[in-house]
């Protein structure tokens, strides 16, 4: 595992030689620069995991430096910026929090103090970005036309995405701590979601007859194990009376689409006849015959139904 990369920007040649000898007796990778201008160079070069760096330095300042860096170089704000100061007095403090610094370390330097620092900044970095991390993931699984539904170990819902909420409502079936139904469904659902949720099982498939609709229900459990977010388990829900057609936007982007090419795809999949489509967009039924045929080019289809079926079994929204 490659261990953390810190950059201390220190004038003083025996302190900044002090602090990377302690920090690489800690596991620490340390890149050293004597003044602003020579950690700009290193930044060019390499991204470190966190920025030590002295306020009183020739030339440009920290403050100075700390400053330019937030407008400059946008791409570092996320990483840990620690001043290192023989000031502590509350005004240099204010003055250092308004420019965007994480944190304060006062000299002469306390080296078990900035190791504990050091450590703690560092996990709260990964923390955030692992929060990041699972908010994207939700959010991809948002684009589902499928729902999904992720379980704990215990059987627990940890996510259900935007199809699976909205299906549930259709249906009648409950997204609560668990996902629940009435009757012989809530027994037969409660059983695959306690089989595929303890790993005991390779995955299972079960109908719920909601009412007048039927939902398909598939279950299985994550190969690797309980994921970062806790999940252990997926459940993924369909009615197959009721297929969602991609949105002409997401058309466009997959398919490389005009605009308008995308809006007609979008109302063919709709049912709408060539007819029809014109109407809807104010144009001729041979435009719109001229568009079909470049959607038949570009999404290697050849007839008005396969396209259909193209877009109504692809499941993103």
């Amino acid at each position: 595992m490659t261990p953390p990369l810190i950059l201390c920007i220190e004038d003083e040649p025996s302190l900044r030689d002090d602090i990377a000898a302690e920090l690489g007796e800690a596991g620490y990778e340390v890149i050293a620069a004597s003044d602003a201008s020579e950690a700009l160079d290193r930044l060019d070069r390499r991204r470190p995991d966190l920025i030590l760096c002295d306020i009183v330095m020739p030339g440009m300042d920290g403050h100075a430096l700390l400053a330019h860096l937030r407008t400059a170089r946008t791409d570092l704000n996320h990483i840990p910026f620690v001043f290192l100061t023989a000031l502590s007095s509350r005004e240099q403090m204010i003055e250092g929090r308004k420019a965007g610094a994480d944190d304060y370390l006062t000299k002469p330097i306390d080296y078990d103090l900035l190791r504990a620092l050091i450590s703690a900044r560092l996990d709260q970095v990964a923390r955030l970005r692992s929060a990041d991390e699972i908010g994207a993931g939700s959010a991809a699984l948002d684009q589902l036309t499928v729902g999904v539904v992720l379980l704990d170990a215990e059987g627990c819902v940890r996510h259900a995405n935007r199809a699976a909420r909205e299906l549930a409502k259709r249906t009648g079936i409950s997204l609560g701590s668990r996902m629940t139904a009435e009757g012989e469904d809530g027994r037969k659902l409660a059983a695959l979601t306690a089989r595929i949720a303890s790993g005991s099982g390779t995955g299972a498939a079960l109908w719920l007859e909601a009412g007048v609709r039927r939902v398909m229900v598939l279950g299985r459990p994550l190969a690797s194990g309980p994921a970062r977010d806790g999940a252990a388990a997926m459940l993924t829900l369909s009615d197959p009376e009721h297929q969602e057609a991609l949105d002409a936007d997401t058309l466009r982007q997959l398919f490389d689409l005009t605009p308008t090419e995308a809006s007609v795809a979008r109302f063919v999949a709709e049912g709408l006849r060539r007819d029809q489509v014109a109407a809807r967009m104010g144009v001729s039924s041979t435009t719109v015959a001229f568009h079909l045929r470049n959607i038949f080019d570009k999404t290697g289809t050849r007839r008005q139904a396969d396209l259909v079926a193209l877009i109504l079994s692809m499941p993103m929204a």
